[in-house]
C-alpha cells in the first residue's frame, strides 16, 4: 500500500517540484476537507469511479486545486486511459461548484503526450514550477473501488455529480450576443434582436462606436480608433459576463461591423484575447480573401455564418470609389461571398436581401437564433482539438 506521501506545500503555498503518487483516497484525504475543497470530495470521487471503470491506472491531477490557496479557481485532471483507441474524440470542461475542471485523455501506449501533459501541468506561463499529483487507481492494497457505477460510454456520471448542478443550469445564460453596427446607422436593427434573444436567455450586448459617415473607411486613424477600442470594450463584456467557462461569446455583425470583428481577429499573430462562438456576417465589407484557414489554428471562432446577398448595392459600391485599395481587409464578401474552403464558414445567398432589409424578425428567429443555438459547443471542441494538435506539435510521438 502507498504511503502518504504527498510532501508539504512550500513557503509559496505549492507543491514542491516532481510528481507525488497517491491513492485516491489519499488525494481526498488532502486536497478535499477545508471549507473551500470539501463540496469537491463527491465530485472527484466521480471522476476516479469513471476512470477506474474505463480501466485507466493514473489520474494526473494539478491546478490550484492542489496548492494551498484558500479558493483555488481551477482543476486540471488527465485520466491515462490503457489505449489510445479508448481516448473519447473530445474532451470535457465542467463546473463543480462554480470552478472549472478541465478534463482531458491521453494513454499509456503514448507516453510522449503523458509527459506533455505532465510537462503543461508543471510550468506556469511565466517559468514557474509546479509539483502535479499522481492518483494510482490500481496497487494492491491501495486499489480504487468504484463507489457510484457509470452506466454509459459517457462521462455522465460526473456531469450529475457537479456540485450545485441545478443552480449553475437555471442561473447561467445561454450566452452573450455582440450586435456591432454599420455606417449611417444608430444600429436601431437592435430593437429587433435584443427582445428576441434575451427572452431566450441570451445577455445582448450592442457595441456602439457612433454615427459615422462612410469617409472613416478613407481614415485610417479613426478605423484604428474604434478597433482599439472594441479591443478593450470586448475584453470587459469577456470578463463580466462569461463568468462561467461554458458561456460564450457570439456575434452579429452589420456592413462596418464587419471590418471591425475581423480586423480584430486578423490584428493578433497568435490567439486573439477574446475568442468567439458563432459569428454572423451581413452586408460584409470583409475581402473576399479573407484569411478564415489560418483561424481553423487559432482560438478565434468555433463557426462563421455569412449572409451573401447578390444585390447589395452598398457593397457593390465599394469599388467605385476605389475604396477597396485603401485597406487589405476591405472586399465584397458580403455580395459574392468568401473564396476561403475553411470548415469554419457556412455562405446562404438570397436575391431578396439588399444591405438593410436582412436584420428582420423572419430571418432572426428562422435563422440566426436557430443557428447560434445549434453551434454551442463549437468553439471548445475546436479548442481541444487546436490543444492537441499543439502538444503533439511541440511533443512529437516516437514513430519506431
Amino acid at each position: 500500500m502507498l504511503g502518504n506521501v504527498i510532501p508539504e506545500f512550500t513557503e509559496r503555498g505549492e507543491l514542491p517540484e516532481g510528481i507525488h503518487r497517491c491513492n485516491g483516497l489519499q488525494f481526498i484525504e488532502r486536497f478535499c476537507q477545508d471549507e473551500y475543497r470539501k463540496p469537491f470530495a463527491k465530485s472527484i470521487t466521480d471522476i476516479f469511479d469513471f476512470a477506474k471503470d474505463r480501466n485507466a491506472r493514473i489520474v494526473f491531477i494539478g491546478g490550484s486545486f492542489v496548492t494551498e490557496r484558500g479558493n483555488p479557481s481551477d482543476i486540471d485532471v488527465v485520466i491515462v486511459l490503457r489505449e489510445k483507441d479508448h481516448i473519447p474524440s473530445k474532451g470535457e470542461r465542467l463546473i463543480l461548484s462554480g470552478k472549472r475542471a478541465d478534463i482531458m485523455f491521453c494513454s499509456e501506449d503514448e507516453p510522449k503526450m503523458i509527459d506533455a501533459f505532465i510537462s503543461l501541468f508543471s510550468r506556469g506561463r511565466y517559468g514557474q514550477k509546479y509539483g502535479v499529483i499522481q492518483v494510482d487507481l490500481c496497487g494492491g492494497n491501495s486499489e480504487w473501488e468504484i463507489r457510484h457505477m457509470p452506466d454509459d460510454d459517457t462521462l455522465e456520471v460526473v456531469k450529475r455529480a457537479y456540485c450545485q448542478r441545478k443552480v449553475i443550469d437555471l442561473n447561467e445564460s445561454e450566452g452573450v450576443l455582440v450586435t456591432i453596427h454599420g455606417l449611417l446607422s444608430n444600429a436601431s436593427w437592435n430593437s429587433e434582436v435584443v427582445p428576441i434573444f434575451s427572452n431566450d436567455g441570451w445577455t445582448v450586448a450592442p457595441y456602439y462606436y457612433g454615427y459615422q459617415t462612410p469617409d472613416i473607411l478613407m481614415r485610417s486613424s479613426e478605423r484604428k480608433r474604434v478597433i482599439d477600442d472594441f479591443r478593450e470594450w470586448i475584453l470587459s463584456i469577456k470578463e463580466q459576463y462569461c463568468v462561467s467557462a461554458d458561456t460564450k461569446i457570439s456575434v452579429i455583425a452589420h456592413s462596418f461591423g464587419t471590418y471591425i470583428i475581423g480586423a480584430y481577429l486578423a490584428g493578433f499573430e497568435g490567439d486573439p484575447p477574446v475568442g468567439f462562438e458563432s459569428i454572423t456576417l451581413t452586408g460584409s465589407i470583409l475581402t473576399e480573401d479573407y484569411d478564415w484557414d489560418s483561424m481553423e489554428n487559432k482560438f478565434a471562432v468555433g463557426h462563421v455564418r455569412n449572409e451573401v446577398a447578390p444585390n447589395d448595392q452598398w457593397v457593390k459600391w465599394m469599388p467605385n470609389n476605389n475604396w477597396l485599395k485603401l485597406d487589405p481587409l476591405f472586399g465584397q464578401a458580403g455580395v459574392k461571398g468568401f473564396n476561403s474552403k475553411s470548415e469554419l464558414i457556412e455562405e446562404n445567398s438570397c436575391s431578396i436581401y439588399d444591405h438593410n432589409n436582412v436584420i428582420k424578425r423572419d430571418v432572426i428567429l428562422k435563422y440566426w437564433l436557430p443557428y447560434l443555438k445549434a453551434n454551442k459547443g463549437k468553439y471548445n471542441n475546436r479548442a481541444f482539438k487546436i490543444l492537441m494538435d499543439r502538444v503533439r506539435t511541440e511533443y512529437p510521438l516516437n514513430k519506431n
